[in-house]
């Protein structure tokens, strides 16, 4: 009866484990596709400047409460990207091609005390003509 009983409270522990790991894994793939589309905001407020970002620094920290007026002034290294109290995001753009650009959005976080990240990747193209 005592095996059975701590074959359940095992199998409990682990689950509640795992519905945690999971639910931290969502909120780091909503925080990088977030990263994304301020890219695609970015874009849509001007072309022009996202091109020259891409000639300055092409790795941003984009803290929860950045608007696109504010511009891309922030970049990422390892003490300036953090976003919330677990997680941090840098999100990286490059020119693949002429009017495409390459948005690699990145989340990281800590957990058992291991690193663990997600990624999203959108292409941006010149829509305007």
């Amino acid at each position: 009866m005592s095996l059975l009983l701590v074959a359940l409270l095992a199998l409990m522990s682990l689950s509640v484990r795992n519905s945690r790991q999971a639910q931290t894994q969502t909120r780091a793939l909503a925080l990088a596709q977030t990263g994304v589309e301020l890219m695609r905001a970015y874009r849509d407020y001007s072309w022009t400047l996202l091109e020259q970002e891409i000639n300055n620094i092409n790795a941003y920290n984009l803290p929860e409460n950045w608007v696109v007026a504010d511009g891309l002034s922030a970049f990422c290294d390892t003490d300036n990207y953090t976003i919330s109290s677990i997680f941090s995001r840098c999100v990286k753009i490059s020119l693949e091609e002429i009017d495409l650009i390459q948005v690699v959005a990145t989340v990281y976080w800590q957990e058992g005390g291991q690193q663990h990240s997600v990624q999203q990747l959108s292409r941006l193209s010149k829509w305007e003509r």
